[in-house]
């Protein structure tokens, strides 16, 4: 099969939306219509879209690639030391400046200040830390646990030839753990801690994705009569009925803001199978450019909202319509720039400095005036 471009669209999309809901686009901005909490909901529930498409896109391409490779067991572990690297790395870059940041932002008693410092260890070196990260300016590392474990478990199932069982098994952990997103209250079940991580929600988008990755083939086939119109306007009434269950859900029901709901699955079939369908609609330098560093906005974006919400805390700009439009974009801009600046750093330290050549005297240097 050509390359899927679409794919690199919706990643950049998707990270676009992980920035928003983030950055809770319009929330305490005066908007010129409307109100900004309706507007910041339907931004953040249509953007909830993203971090299913990162897993389903990374089980797609990590089983395409199994596919093609020979010694899968060499790649398996050449990615997954990868994600560990880069997880490693920036867990202790955040956790460090965290750490500043209460040593030196802490207000009240030594004892209140000592207090904080110890919670924040505590809340460190536990076990659930490598199930669902922790909950400072690293946040957002979470995803990254989680899709550790999930490709674990699919190269597991895929050498074993268990990914449609993976797959079943992940859809019912997924339903389950839905129970500790909106539809605890409904059916008054109380689950602790967050359901938002590797086991409930993470594996069973990734084996989605593996899924689509192997049958690839079969799935194009079984799609040649459908236009590609038609799966379109699917994926739009699936972004249609996300927000709708949503709003019944919180407004109707008076229900928590859930991360993810059962009409989730289906967006998330209806994008994969539209990328399927249209491989080219990412064909552009700009999206290549802004795909490849994807994951570099992810783990930076928070840096910056961290930086930025601080040096403005006080500033009654970001109440401002305009502001509302610009935080977004502007955290987007600056997390791909420093990311790319950091690339271009490290590879520069990476790369062998091989020693220029002293210049010959050309008085010294033997003529060939003599072989002509």
């Amino acid at each position: 099969m050509t390359r899927n471009y679409s794919i690199d669209f919706f990643k950049c999309l998707a990270i676009f939306g992980v920035v928003c809901i983030h950055t809770h686009t319009f929330r305490d901005t005066a908007v010129p219509f409307g109100n900004g909490e309706t507007w910041a909901f339907i931004i953040d529930t249509l953007a909830r879209f993203s971090v299913p498409f990162f897993f389903a896109a990374s089980g797609y391409l990590f089983a395409m690639k199994l596919e093609r490779t020979e010694d899968t067991f060499a790649y398996f572990k050449r990615y997954t030391g990868k994600l560990i690297g880069l997880l490693a790395a920036w867990f202790t870059f955040y956790w460090i400046y965290d750490l500043i940041k209460i040593i030196t932002t802490s207000a009240g008693t030594m004892s209140e200040q000592k207090a904080a410092l110890t919670a924040y260890l505590q809340d460190t070196f536990q076990w659930r830390t490598l199930l669902d990260g922790i909950s400072y300016t690293q946040y957002q590392l979470w995803f990254m646990f989680a899709l550790i474990f999930s490709i674990i478990i699919i190269y597991a199932a895929y050498r074993l030839h268990l990914l449609k069982l993976t797959l079943l098994a992940g859809l019912l952990l997924n339903l389950i753990g839905l129970m500790g997103q909106s539809y605890g209250p409904l059916f008054h079940v109380t689950m602790e801690e967050t359901t938002r991580n590797g086991i409930y929600f993470g594996l069973f988008y990734t084996a989605l994705g593996a899924c689509f990755g192997l049958y690839e083939k079969q799935l194009v086939q079984a799609m040649q009569n459908i236009k590609a119109r038609t799966v379109g306007m699917l994926a739009v009434s699936g972004f249609a009925l996300h927000l709708i269950e949503r709003f019944i859900l919180h407004y109707n029901m008076d229900l928590p803001q859930g991360e993810y709901l059962i009409s989730t699955i289906p967006l998330t079939v209806l994008l994969l199978l539209f990328t399927l369908k249209t491989r080219n609609i990412g064909k552009h330098r700009y999206v290549g450019i802004v795909a490849k560093n994807v994951v570099g906005i992810y783990l930076i974006h928070t840096l910056w909202r961290s930086i930025l919400d601080q040096a403005l805390d006080q500033s009654p700009f970001i109440h401002t319509f305009a502001w509302g439009l610009l935080y977004a974009p502007i955290l987007y801009g600056l997390s791909l720039v420093t990311y790319m600046l950091l690339q271009y750093v490290k590879a520069k330290l990476s790369s062998p400095v091989v020693p220029r050549q002293a210049k010959t005297n050309r008085a010294l240097r033997p003529s060939n005036t003599f072989a002509k």
